[in-house]
């Protein structure tokens, strides 16, 4: 018997950003987080005991790769001269929560219901 997973079906709701102040907004999109910048965030927060601790040294860049995945325009730099120390801070919340969110959209009653599949 043959099993398929197919990954390319989780879709989770659109999640958009709008960063940036007067005349210079960029909007991103952070519905996926590629794995690149998930590792990246999770490395940095093994690293420094927590993503708290995280210095903005190495929580900025990382902030921009993942944003420049859907807008090559955000860079380290950008984030630095464009955004108020609470829109990056703001940013940062929403990214980790995006790069650590859940795997699947599954209801609880799905997950059960699989579990008891599996047993059978």
């Amino acid at each position: 018997m043959v099993v398929i997973h197919d990954l390319s079906t989780l879709s989770p709701e659109q999640v958009l950003v709008r960063i940036g102040n007067g005349e210079e907004i960029e909007e991103i999109d952070l519905t996926i987080v590629p794995a690149r910048g998930t590792l990246l965030l999770t490395q940095a927060t093994q690293k420094h005991g927590g993503w708290n601790n995280i210095p903005d040294e190495e929580m900025i860049p990382a902030i921009a790769a993942i944003c420049q995945q859907s807008n090559p325009a955000i860079t380290a730099d950008w984030l630095e001269t464009k955004l108020t120390r609470p829109q990056l801070a703001g940013l940062t919340q929403i990214v980790i929560a995006q790069a650590f969110r859940p795997w699947g959209n599954q209801k609880k009653d799905d997950k059960e219901q699989d579990a008891g599949e599996k047993n059978r």
